[in-house]
C-alpha cells in the first residue's frame, strides 16, 4: 500500500514537471520573436555582425528608435491609426451585434442562406473584392437614389449626387457601419453564438414588461453580452491596427502606423550596403508599432480572457 501511494505521488510529481516543461517550451516559442525584436533594436550593425553577442548587447543603442520615430512620423501616424481603428471598431461593434442578434433570434425564409453567405466571407480573399470596392468608392452615391432616378427615367447619375470616397477614411467606416468591415463575418458569428446561448425567457420577461424588440436588445441583451462585446472590440482594434491591405489600395495621401512601417521596410530593403544596420532600424520600427497593442493587452488581458471564455469562441 505504501509503495502504491509512493508511485502515485511520484506520478503526480512527474506530470507536474512535464506540464511545467511544456509551458516553458511554449512560452519560449511565443516570446522569442519579441525578445529578439527588443535585443536587435538595441544593437548597432557591428554588434549584430559579432557572433559573440547574442542576447546581451555590449553597448545599448537608442539611435534606431530615434530614426524610426522620425521616419515613421510616429505621433501623426499613431493618432491616425487610433482614430481609424477606434471609430471603425465601434461602428463594427454596433452593426455586427445587431446582425448577430437578428440571426440568433429572428427566423425567416432564407435566413440560413444569408448566414451561409456571412460564413463565406470568412474564407473569401480580400483581393477578390478590390476592384468592385474601388468602383464603388470612386462614384459613391446613397443607395436609395438609384431606384428613384430609375423611376424618373434618368439613366445617368448627376455629378452632384456622387462623391469620390477614395483617399478618405470612409472606406473603412462605411464597411464597418454596414457589418462588412475587416473580419465582420467572424464577429457576426461570435454574437450569434452568444445570443443563441442566452435564455429566451429573459427577452420574454422584458417584452411582457412592455419593452419592444430594440429596447429589449439594448437594455437586456447588450448588458448580458459584455464578454462578447469586449472580445469583438479588441479583435477588431487589432485587425484594423494591423491592416495594410485597404490602406494601400484605397488610401494614398494618408498613412497609419502599419502603412508607415511597410513603407519604411521597403526603403530600408533598398540599402543592401548596410543590411545589418537596416535590420536594427526595422526591428525598432516594428517594436514601436506593436507597443500600443502590448500595453492594451497588458491592461485588459484579465477581462479579455474572461470574455473569450464566455463568448461564442468557446463551447
Amino acid at each position: 500500500m505504501n509503495n502504491r501511494i509512493l508511485f502515485t505521488e511520484l506520478g503526480k510529481l512527474l506530470w507536474k514537471i512535464i506540464r511545467c516543461l511544456i509551458l516553458i517550451g511554449l512560452s519560449y516559442v511565443l516570446l522569442y520573436p519579441i525578445l529578439y525584436l527588443i535585443v536587435t533594436s538595441l544593437k548597432d550593425a557591428d554588434q549584430i555582425m559579432d557572433p559573440s553577442i547574442v542576447w546581451l548587447p555590449k553597448k545599448i543603442i537608442f539611435s534606431n528608435f530615434s530614426y524610426a520615430w522620425t521616419e515613421m512620423e510616429y505621433l501623426k501616424s499613431f493618432g491616425t491609426s487610433v482614430m481609424v481603428a477606434l471609430i471603425s471598431s465601434v461602428l463594427q461593434l454596433i452593426s455586427c451585434s445587431l446582425a448577430g442578434y437578428g440571426f440568433a433570434r429572428y427566423k425567416f425564409k432564407g435566413s440560413s442562406v444569408l448566414f451561409l453567405f456571412v460564413l463565406v466571407t470568412l474564407i473569401m480573399p480580400s483581393d477578390l473584392i478590390t476592384i468592385p470596392l474601388r468602383f464603388l468608392y470612386q462614384e459613391f452615391s446613397i443607395p436609395i437614389i438609384s431606384p428613384i432616378l430609375d423611376l424618373l427615367y434618368i439613366q445617368t447619375m448627376p455629378d452632384f449626387l456622387t462623391v469620390n470616397l477614395m483617399d478618405s477614411w470612409f472606406v473603412f467606416w462605411l464597411q464597418a457601419l454596414f457589418a462588412t468591415g475587416i473580419r465582420a463575418g467572424l464577429f457576426i458569428f461570435i454574437f450569434r453564438q452568444f445570443f443563441q446561448s442566452t435564455p429566451l425567457e429573459i427577452e420574454e420577461a422584458a417584452m411582457v414588461d412592455g419593452a419592444g424588440h430594440f429596447k429589449t436588445f439594448y437594455s437586456v441583451m447588450v448588458p448580458n453580452a459584455s464578454g462578447a462585446f469586449l472580445t469583438v472590440f479588441l479583435f477588431s482594434i487589432v485587425w484594423y491596427w494591423n491592416d495594410t491591405f485597404y490602406t494601400n489600395h484605397f488610401i494614398s495621401n494618408k498613412k497609419t502606423l502599419a502603412k508607415a512601417l511597410t513603407q519604411m521596410q521597403s526603403e530600408l530593403s533598398k540599402n543592401s550596403a548596410d543590411f545589418y544596420g537596416s535590420s536594427a532600424k526595422l526591428m525598432a520600427s516594428a517594436l514601436l508599432f506593436i507597443i500600443p497593442m502590448l500595453i492594451m493587452y497588458a491592461v485588459l488581458q484579465k477581462y479579455f480572457v474572461e470574455s473569450v471564455d464566455r463568448s461564442g469562441l468557446v463551447g
